[in-house]
């Protein structure tokens, strides 16, 4: 995700097909897949098509811009916690506009105490008033020095307060991947509920509009797979051109529960 721009990187859900799709999946070596497990790959037709940004939406016309030059988003993805947190009313202004929010917590880059990290993105989604079983996903940039101890911690609090736990991360470069199956591989259990949104493979140059978004098939690390959303493709690597502030990704619709609706 791009800092001052579209955020640059280098739920368990509550409902019955949600669980079904957060079975552990067999423990692999700590090293990136292509892309995903077979049981929750889906074709640029089964999933839903949108942006992030740490832009508000509402006062830079964002979501306008956005239909205007890409096509019609189908969620927004904003931050929590950040310089540009989302508030009650942005919150109403996506709604209305018929648009699922993707919820990012970006605290800082310390990653000191997953549990203290984790409160403040749960109290800041209690007082926005959304709704158990929504994922919110931890920003890990591939510079951030995350370990087990924080994935764990997290991930406990969060899913200790009825929301869904995940992980923006690089599956290929920095230190996620490691620590992530580290904790697979010593208590799998830890990360049976957590979702992962990927920013790998970074399609670099690509035609960013909706209509021209690729099959999804995200990079993964090498172990216990649920990848629930993808950032194909970072507002600093479209082509040339005056585009809006955002990214694009990617969520199978499979995973739509993840999102405040």
């Amino acid at each position: 995700m791009a800092y001052g721009g579209a955020r640059m990187a280098s739920a368990a859900i509550v409902t019955t097909v949600g669980l079904a799709l957060l079975n552990a999946y067999p423990a692999r070596a700590a090293q990136a897949v292509t892309h995903e497990d077979s049981a929750v790959t889906a074709t640029s037709g089964g999933a839903l098509w949108g942006i992030d940004t740490v832009d508000n939406v509402e006062t830079g016309n964002i979501i306008a811009q956005t239909r205007a030059d890409l096509g019609a988003p189908q969620f927004v993805g904003r931050y929590l916690i950040y310089s540009s947190e989302l508030s009650s009313t942005e919150a109403q202004y996506i709604h209305q506009q018929g648009l699922s929010i993707l919820l990012i917590d970006d605290p800082n880059r310390a990653f000191t105490s997953g549990t203290t990290d984790a409160q403040q993105a749960i109290a800041q989604a209690k007082s926005l008033g959304v709704g158990h079983g929504v994922a919110i996903f931890r920003d890990v940039e591939t510079s951030d020095p995350i370990s087990a101890t924080y994935i764990a911690a997290y991930d406990a609090a969060v899913a200790g307060s009825g929301y869904v736990a995940g992980f923006y991360e690089n599956p290929i470069n920095g230190a996620f991947s490691g620590a992530y199956c580290s904790l697979v591989s010593s208590n799998p259990a830890a990360v049976k509920g957590v979702l992962l949104y990927s920013s790998e493979p970074e399609h670099t140059g690509a035609d960013p509009h909706r209509s021209a978004r690729p099959h999804y098939g995200p990079n993964v690390p090498g172990c216990a797979n649920h990848s629930a959303a993808w950032q194909y493709l970072e507002r600093g690597l479209f082509p040339a051109g005056t585009w809006p502030n955002v990214d694009v990704d990617e969520v199978p619709s499979r995973f739509s529960a993840a999102l405040w609706t």
